[in-house]
């Protein structure tokens, strides 16, 4: 007989006798979906503060005493010399970055971080300071091509794989096109192995993938395959190479240095040295 003073059953009483091990366990079972939820939470926060942090790093001014410098592929080597003495002389460190003179070019106009701009030629920094985008140009090199060809090949180049850089986005390949044109070679005659870069035709040649190839002076005594070099001045137009101080340069001693030390006469005789002409 149940008591009319406990009209519950038991199965009631035993489900409503014990409501605090009811919220223990509600709330054990709770907790780690909130501490990963709180962990996720925590993990997007450190992300985005991490790219606002790069995107800072990466769009403004250059730390005192640092700079990024483009330099055309050309010019790599003796860039790095250059680099080399400035920093001895200033304590300023220089960074390079390089490529083919469009793409950076193409990089600089759409953002890219750099403080100085040594071009394989001058129409790029000129059309950079039509823009505002920099400063006044100067010449700092005089560009020299070269043919390279197996040993006593000689200019018979009617059928052979020929490197150069690609004539749409290096200077070196303008020229190359030029002189092609009068050793009496067209594009049918020749079959013709585009790069992106002089440096990349340069390569190429090293490595035994073309049979000859059209070349920064300044880039074959990197070049270990047995060769003859056929000097082509006088048959392209002269390859003026110009540098422009970027306005992200501007107020960065570090880059405004650099820009001042490439016209000087340490830098001449590198650059000399390397095997480029010297501006006057």
């Amino acid at each position: 007989m149940v008591d009319a003073g406990d009209s519950k059953s038991p199965a009631a009483r035993r489900a409503g006798s014990s409501p605090a091990s009811g919220t223990s366990r509600a709330k054990a079972r709770a907790e780690p979906q909130i501490r990963d939820a709180i962990g996720r939470a925590m993990e997007r926060y450190l992300s985005h503060l991490l790219a606002v942090s790069l995107v800072l790093c990466m769009c403004g001014p250059a730390r005192a005493g640092d700079a990024t410098v483009a330099v055309a592929a050309n010019f790599l080597t003796t860039a790095e010399k250059i680099a080399e003495a400035y920093t001895d002389a200033s304590g300023h460190k220089i960074a390079l970055a390089h490529g083919s003179t469009g793409r950076l070019y193409a990089q600089i106009r759409s953002g890219a971080p750099f403080d100085v701009f040594l071009s394989a030629d001058a129409a790029r920094p000129a059309r950079l300071a039509e823009e505002g985008r920099s400063g006044s140009p100067t010449t700092y090199a005089l560009g020299q091509l070269v043919l390279l060809v197996a040993p006593d090949a000689g200019l018979d180049l009617a059928g052979q794989r020929i490197a150069l850089a690609d004539p749409e986005i290096a200077p070196y390949g303008q020229a190359a096109v030029e002189a092609m044109g009068t050793l009496g070679l067209s594009n049918d005659m020749v079959m013709s192995l585009l790069a992106d870069s002089v440096g990349q035709a340069a390569s190429i040649f090293a490595t035994g993938n073309a049979d000859a190839a059209f070349v920064a002076a300044a880039l074959v005594p990197d070049i270990r395959r047995p060769h003859d070099v056929i000097a082509m001045e006088g048959r392209h137009a002269p390859i003026r190479q110009d540098a422009v101080l970027l306005a992200r340069g501007v107020g960065n001693p570090a880059a405004s240095g650099f820009f001042a030390f490439i016209s000087s006469p340490d830098a001449h005789r590198i650059i000399a040295d390397a095997g480029f002409g010297v501006p006057e």
